[in-house]
């Protein structure tokens, strides 16, 4: 999200409050305090449409993100989920910097836009298991009557 102030150099030392609306993380999919929420900005691969938030995304050849895609031993043909992507995005045919990425919480999973390939409750409890140093993902099944410490 851009934030534009306004021109206020007239202003200058003239008591006053700006404000701007803040895009909040949709309620519900924080679902415990450990681990810590923690987002990084990183790099997206060129030529990605992404048309909704929360999905997972992983490392391509080159160390650029695209959605993660499940594959048993993610030795061929996989993409191991590192993270969600917290908005939709469309990049240039070059590599954008700076699309927020969540690479630590605990996650609801109803929550997360799974891609095709996470079929299953296994599959997708299983996504962010051995991703790299510094993702750590927790993802939780909510049910009712469970106790979920909201942060």
């Amino acid at each position: 999200m851009a934030i534009t102030a306004p021109y206020d150099a007239h202003m200058a030392g003239v008591p006053r409050q700006w404000t701007d609306t803040i895009n909040p993380v949709a309620e519900g999919l924080i679902v415990g305090e450990t681990p810590a929420v923690v987002t990084e900005d990183m790099t997206v691969a060129a030529s990605q449409t992404i048309t909704t938030p929360y999905v997972p995304v992983g490392f391509d050849g080159s160390g650029n993100l695209v959605p993660a895609v499940y594959d048993a031993t993610y030795a061929s043909a996989g993409v191991r989920a590192i993270g969600l992507l917290l908005r939709p995005i469309t990049t240039p045919a070059s590599p954008v910097q700076g699309q927020p990425v969540l690479r630590q919480g605990c996650l609801n999973m109803d929550m997360i836009a799974w891609p095709a390939s996470f079929d299953t409750e296994e599959k997708k409890l299983e996504a962010f298991r051995g991703a790299p140093t510094p993702s750590s993902i927790v993802v939780r099944k909510v049910r009712a009557g469970s106790i979920v410490a909201q942060p």
